[in-house]
């Protein structure tokens, strides 16, 4: 008889301690909904923004570092195609003084 009172004793603090659990928790989740509801939302705080400028400003400045390398690849370019059109004009030039070196004899 005393086994089963003890039994009887442990079966209903456990019973009494999931209801004061299953109590504590849902006046737990009661509290934090009415915070969520009472609470005025606000602007983020300058921490969370993004620097923007400093990022536009490195774009903008790789951008500008891109052009550049374009204008002296197209630079180098046209000052070969220069070179190639002069080494013609030598070697016509060259040409025509041998063949009037040839005729003086």
């Amino acid at each position: 008889r005393v086994d089963q009172l003890k039994y009887d004793v442990q079966h209903l603090q456990t019973a009494l301690r999931n209801f004061q659990h299953r109590r504590y928790a849902r006046e737990q989740q009661e509290r934090q909904r009415e915070e969520l509801l009472a609470r005025t939302f606000t602007a983020n705080d300058s921490d969370t923004t993004i620097p923007m400028d400093e990022t536009l400003q490195f774009n903008e400045s790789l951008q500008s570092a891109h052009r550049g390398m374009d204008d002296l690849i197209g630079s180098g370019t046209n000052l070969l195609q220069g070179l190639r059109d002069q080494r013609v004009t030598l070697k016509g030039t060259h040409k025509k003084i041998l063949d009037v070196a040839n005729t003086l004899g």
